[in-house]
């Protein structure tokens, strides 16, 4: 079986959520505390087997709104297809359920086991839907609780197992017991043997008790005859003293029918409730009168009203022109305020104008604004030109403070130069000093011819040592030129004499000055050429200006401009005279919205004129109170109209209202004489004497029926009411003399009835002395009785044992045949969940829990954290459901893996993705790490991802 979709009508705090599951597989619903998710899960459970009644220790999710509880769910069976399951609460405690399939056939409520393969709700809740609750039991149970509570478990789903085999024991228990006394069947052996013995016992005194039992008879016939005569007499005392009880009353009785009697036949010739009937015509008749006169008045009142009515038929006439200004009179308010408005804007606008004039500094014509045509690709452009003038004007000033800059150089080097210049020897002076200069070249030189020598030794060397020939050949090569160089210049200079000291330091001075001379030189050279490049730059940007002033004068040629050239590359010039021509544009617009409303100013003016004219007076006033004032004379006279016809309508109404009154009057006249003739009287003084005599006839013959029906309701007939009557008024003393002699025959019957009551009261005791011990008759029923009951409990108890013996026979066949199967798949689930650090699990020879780890160590679930100990019993019902319910039955759990770590949860949520290769498992949880510890298992949001309508 399969859940495809389920629809919460109301269920608690749910209302109107929808929700669909894949075909098969884990799946994860997450979702908040407080978001309903152990509701939807108790939700699934009430579907399938009803509402828990109100005797039930479970909670009703009755909705708070006061709407009724219920809903669907829609499931796939693999041998019967997909039906819906609804119910709700209604005229069952259960819920009023409903089977359909998808054509709409139905089917009874025996059916809905079919569809759940025969689930039990006890092993759906145990093995099917559980939570932390079920799992937090076990810190509650002992070890061997705990093995029994699992082996239930297993067999029926929950603890009823366990549970029953308890009752048993307890029934039997309070049954019997080998050495016990308190048992009720001990009880009832014990009873059953001391009332034999009090049997035996009774049976010799039996033969006395018959002769006293028939002598008590014959006293209590006599007593029964005396008793009889005495009730009779005293039955006619208490007639009689009852009859003096009720003297006042038959004495008023006897009054009223002798004051009826009184009466002649023509009280009865007056009409039922005639007095009432001529009240309610008199109250009639001054009502309507009253009216009539009310209705006089207001005729007259009419009549006046209608006098003082003034009517102007001349502006009745010209309604429609009145009310067509009238109304256009808002929007001609409406212009006013308009016109004043865009006055004062173009005022504004004016005032604009002026300000971007001066900002401008330049005036343009109204005629040279128009004939400026910019569009938004001459924009750009223009700002293009803008850019680049800003770009070389930038440019040009720093080369022109560059090429000062470097004139300023250019000038210092020259005058450092010429100084420099003046410090050389002459050229006299120096070809004086370098004749004398040989022997100090040569020696100079000769160190130098060293210098090439030794550079070659260090190629060859470096060549060498690198393994690099070429290194090796420019070394060679080298070294041959230096010794070649060397050898010619000592050949060219063989003298060998010294020159004088000064010469040589003169020589040395002149050189330093040389060298300070030519750096000078090549500075003055270089910064020559700078400035000459700094120059030619300055020349290319004025080419650049000059290009971008011709693209200026084109541009401004092309749009109209008739402006100053040089400020269109001022910043914003162009942005305000654009301002300029939108205010002019703007300006023009209000000034023609002026000129249309002016014109229907004076469309609606000259209408009013044309209407003043018509009612033959001037225009003196303004129009608009002109308007108002004809106005409100109109309304006065539609009202005066109105009011006039009303008047006539309401006359009308009047005229005919006064003829029915008087209609209405002369109906009554006619009544009451009506009445006047059924009482046979002429006037009304007559007809209310007669009326009061026919109300006093009335309320004596009410009172005297009243005490009649009292009298029948007491149990007196009609003659017995008249003799009594006659005994308390006519025959009084007769009556007290009968009294008197009915109390003396009480009296001496009473004396009798007492002495045999005493006789009879000697036979009781001597009866009573012989059934001390109770009767033979009630001793020997007591003891059939005690043997009946005896019986029914002893078969009672012997079918509990028979019961419990039977209960024995199935646990025992369940270790053997299903226990081990339970065990074995239970003991590899928990092995995965732990990593194989436990191993299995298994009962001991006392029937208790016990879990084997690695290293075959035993372990009680006491001994376990909450968490493992929490994971034996998941494993162990993953395994019951497997082993005892229907392989493709779903699977709910709620958060039962919130005392897990990391590493077990992940392992857990594995392990039951792998149980539910075949089957739907639903797993319920507020923690979002649980969604994450397995990607590949879809997650339902909860209530996000369902459909609702209010919550």
């Amino acid at each position: 079986m399969k859940l495809v979709t389920l629809h919460i009508y109301h269920f608690g705090g749910l209302k109107d959520c929808k929700i669909s599951f894949e075909e098969k597989g884990l799946q994860i619903l997450y979702g908040e505390n407080e978001a309903g998710k152990t509701t939807l899960m108790d939700f699934i459970k009430c579907m399938f087997y009803g509402f828990p009644t109100k005797s039930q220790n479970q909670r009703r999710y009755e909705p708070k709104d006061g709407n009724r509880m219920g809903g669907k769910i829609t499931i796939h069976h693999q041998v019967h297809g997909t039906w819906t399951i609804e119910r709700v609460a209604h005229s069952t405690v259960t819920g009023d359920l409903r089977l359909y399939d998808e054509s709409g056939q139905q089917k009874e409520e025996a059916f809905l086991l079919q569809l759940l393969d025969g689930m039990e709700q006890s092993l759906y809740t145990g093995a099917f839907c559980f939570g932390l609750d079920g799992l937090q039991k076990l810190d509650k149970l002992s070890s061997e609780e705990l093995g029994n509570f699992l082996l239930s478990t297993a067999i029926s789903g929950d603890r009823d197992l366990l549970d029953i085999e308890q009752t048993f024991e307890k029934k039997q228990a309070l049954l019997f017991k080998k050495a016990g006394k308190k048992p009720i069947i001990n009880e009832r052996l014990e009873q059953l043997s001391s009332s034999a013995k009090s049997l035996q016992l009774l049976k010799e005194k039996n033969e006395n008790y018959q002769a006293l039992t028939n002598e008590k008879d014959g006293h209590e016939k006599e007593l029964e005859v005396i008793k009889q005569k005495l009730t009779e007499i005293q039955t006619e005392l208490l007639s009689n003293k009852r009859l003096l009880e009720l003297k006042p009353v038959l004495q008023r009785y006897k009054q009223l029918d002798v004051e009826i009697r009184s009466f002649d036949s023509e009280s009865y010739s007056f009409p039922e409730n005639g007095l009432q009937q001529y009240e309610e015509l008199r109250k009639e008749l001054s009502r309507l009168k009253s009216d009539l006169t009310y209705d006089d008045s207001r005729l007259q009142d009419a009549e006046a009203e209608l006098g003082s009515i003034i009517s102007n038929e001349n502006i009745i006439r010209y309604e429609t022109e009145i009310k067509r200004l009238f109304n256009l009179l808002p929007e001609y308010e409406h212009l006013f305020n308009q016109l004043q408005e865009l006055q004062r804007h173009i005022q504004s606008l004016r005032k604009e104008e002026s300000q971007l004039f001066d900002e401008i500094g330049e005036a343009w014509s109204e005629k040279e604004l128009k004939g400026l045509s910019l569009s938004l690709s001459s924009l750009h452009f223009l700002e293009d030109l803008i850019r680049q003038n800003e770009q070389i004007q930038d440019k040009k000033s720093r080369l022109e403070d560059e090429l000062e800059d470097s004139r300023v150089k250019l000038e210092r080097f020259e005058t450092e130069e010429a100084k420099q210049k003046k410090k050389l020897l002459s050229e006299e002076e120096y070809a004086k000093y370098e004749h004398s200069n040989h022997k100090e070249t040569r020696k100079v030189s000769f160190y130098t011819t060293l210098l090439p020598i030794l550079s070659s030794l260090l190629l060859l060397w470096s060549g060498w040592v690198s393994n690099h020939p070429p290194v090796m050949l420019g070394g060679v090569l080298l070294l041959i030129t230096s010794l070649v160089l060397s050898f010619l210049y000592l050949k060219r200079n063989p003298s060998g004499e010294e020159m004088p000291k000064h010469v040589h330091q003169r020589l040395l001075e002149d050189e330093v000055h040389r060298k300070q001379w030519l750096e000078l030189s090549l500075q003055l050279s270089n910064e020559n050429n700078i400035y000459v490049q700094l120059a030619k730059r300055l020349d290319y940007l004025e080419v650049e200006e000059a290009s971008v002033w011709d693209h200026a004068k084109r541009w401004a040629h092309d749009q109209g401009y008739r402006g100053k050239l040089d400020r269109l590359f001022v910043s914003g010039y162009m942005k305000r005279v654009l301002q300029l021509k939108e205010l002019l544009r703007q300006r023009n617009e209000t000034e023609n919205k002026v000129q249309d409303i002016e014109f229907k100013q004076s469309s609606y003016e000259k209408k009013a004129s044309s209407l003043s004219h018509a009612f033959g007076k001037e225009l003196q006033e303004d129009t608009k109170s002109w308007i108002n004032s004809c106005y409100a004379e109109l309304e006065k006279q539609l009202k005066n109209q109105s009011r006039s016809e009303h008047i006539q309508q309401s006359k009308k109404e009047l005229l005919e209202r006064k003829n029915e009154l008087q209609k209405k009057i002369s109906f009554i006249d006619i009544q009451i004489r009506s009445l006047w003739d059924a009482a046979k009287v002429s006037n009304e003084a007559d007809f209310y004497v007669k009326g009061k005599n026919k109300e006093r006839f009335g309320k004596l013959t009410e009172e005297r029926e009243t005490l009649f029906n009292q009298f029948i309701s007491l149990g007196f007939s009609n003659d017995e009411i008249a003799v009594m009557a006659e005994k308390v008024t006519v025959n009084y003393e007769t009556t007290l003399h009968h009294i008197s002699i009915l109390e003396e025959q009480v009296q001496e019957k009473q004396k009798g009835y007492d002495e045999k009551i005493e006789a009879k009261g000697k036979l009781d005791w001597e009866i009573a002395k012989l059934l001390e011990d109770g009767s033979y008759s009630e001793n020997l029923h007591r003891y059939e009785m005690l043997k009946e009951e005896w019986n029914t409990l002893v078969k009672k108890w012997a079918s509990l044992r028979l019961a419990q013996h039977a209960l024995s026979k199935v646990k025992e066949d369940y270790q053997k045949t299903k226990l081990p199967a339970v065990l074995e798949t239970s003991s590899v689930y928990f092995s995965k969940i732990t990593e194989s650090e436990y191993q299995s699990i298994t009962f001991t020879d006392n029937n208790e829990l016990m879990v084997l780890n690695g290293d075959g160590l035993g372990f009680y679930p006491h001994e376990l954290s909450r968490g493992t100990a929490e994971q034996v019993y998941l494993a162990i019902r993953l395994a019951v459901a497997f082993h005892a319910g229907p392989r493709d039955f779903p699977i709910l759990m709620d958060d039962i893996a919130v005392n897990f770590d990391g590493l077990r949860t992940k392992r857990t949520l594995q392990l039951i993705q792998e149980t539910a290769f075949n089957r739907q498992v639903l797993f319920f949880t507020c923690h979002k790490h649980i969604t994450s510890t397995v990607p590949a298992v879809p997650v339902i949001h909860w209530p996000h991802q369902s459909v609702i309508a209010e919550m």
